[in-house]
């Protein structure tokens, strides 16, 4: 049997939906473009992703000794159950399960296993997703995994949408790289109509400073003021651009337990239980080995304030309150502030405004005082910066 035969088989029956080879060669035309994104400032907070541009779109440094790579793709796609009331804030699907970076090295080093065994000889190799510096999205796209689609995912052939992983096995095996796979959104930009905040600033182009995800996810500061009513529900991620997007109408469902809700946090979180956690140890422990963990406790408990605030369930003034009295980080006190001001109710007006008389930080408060009229922001209102006491993870 041919090699790339004999891979691409493997991969199958591992579960992996799709397995492409990628070549080596430099990717200088996606550096160029890689590059104009960055200095629009899209990149946000995102400070590794201007490191070394250049190293992000050379595979043929990732890995020394590598000859090729075997890009898999695999659905995380699962449907979400009812809405189960406005105290809960709702996930992203890839993040419903478990952590899908361990979970895809794994299954592709049983693939690396597999292969060695058939052919009879040990492999160089090693396994990534997404933690590593590749402008992965590009490198799909250029190996045929599929096309890149006006909302900057990449979209699979025969109606197989996004709600994909990507990975990739570099290898020294001498394969044959497949070419790109040409696809099209035609005139279609459904994605850029539905986004609450504009982030898909043209087809194919995302500024992440406006993009749900990074703003619940990635940002390690306060939610920009002007931003949190659009954020909706989404307490971890959004998929709003991949639910109107045509080829993902009848996506395939994972077949993978790992990626199930059961196995993970599931489509929605409690966000009462969100504010009890008091600790950093508490957190890590509520979430392991979910995506949930990267904005750590403070990311999680302020996306959960905002998504109080736009939900407005009853019976939490109080429970408001008594966080944000309890609370010793003041960009968590300013974000419960926030919310309690989106309740027009005379009890929510008393809370806020002893809350603001009590608030030791200045900047805090000076943005409390601003949502004395409903939460509106002021000419220039932004998020609290404030320093993560606990660091970056």
């Amino acid at each position: 049997m041919d090699v790339k035969d004999l891979v691409v088989g493997i991969a199958g029956s591992l579960g992996f939906q799709r397995a492409v080879v990628g070549s080596l060669a430099p990717m200088e035309e996606e550096r160029r473009q890689f590059e104009d994104w960055l200095s629009r400032g899209y990149a946000a907070g995102m400070e590794y992703l201007r490191r070394n541009p250049h190293f992000r779109t050379s595979p043929q440094l990732l890995y020394p000794g590598a000859r090729s790579a075997i890009v898999v793709s695999t659905s995380y796609y699962t449907e979400p159950p009812a809405d189960p009331g406005p105290r809960f804030g709702r996930v992203a699907r890839y993040a419903v399960g478990l952590d899908y970076h361990a979970v895809l090295r794994a299954r592709l080093r049983e693939l690396k296993a597999q292969v060695e065994e058939k052919l009879g000889r040990p492999l160089i190799g090693k396994a990534y997703t997404d933690d590593v510096a590749l402008f992965e999205q590009a490198y799909a796209r250029r190996s045929g995994l599929g096309f890149s689609g006006k909302n900057t995912m990449i979209i699979g052939p025969r109606l197989m949408g996004s709600y994909h992983f990507v990975a990739e096995l570099f290898t020294d095996l001498e394969l044959e790289p497949d070419v790109a796979y040409e696809g099209t959104c035609g005139k279609c930009f459904r994605c850029g109509d539905i986004c609450p905040t504009a982030a898909l600033v043209e087809p194919g182009s995302l500024d992440a400073r406006l993009c749900i995800s990074y703003l619940t996810i990635e940002n390690r500061e306060g939610i920009p003021v002007e931003l949190r009513a659009r954020i909706g529900d989404w307490l971890f991620g959004c998929d709003l651009c991949q639910e109107v997007c045509p080829y993902n109408q009848r996506p395939p469902v994972t077949s993978w337990p790992e990626f199930m809700p059961a196995a993970g946090a599931g489509h929605y979180v409690d966000l009462l239980g969100l504010l009890a956690i008091k600790s950093e140890e508490e957190f890590r422990q509520r979430f392991r080995h979910t995506p949930l963990r990267r904005p750590k406790r403070r990311g999680l408990i302020r996306n959960a304030l905002v998504v109080l605030g736009n939900r407005r369930p009853g019976g939490m003034v109080g429970e408001l309150a008594a966080f944000a009295g309890g609370e010793e980080d003041p960009m968590l006190r300013e974000h419960a502030a926030w919310a309690l001001a989106q309740y027009d109710d005379p009890a929510a007006r008393a809370q806020l405004k002893k809350l603001i008389s009590r608030e030791p930080d200045q900047a805090a408060r000076r943005l409390m005082e601003s949502y004395r009229d409903g939460g509106a922001p002021v000419a220039g209102a932004t998020g609290l910066v404030v320093e993560d006491p606990a660091g970056e993870p």
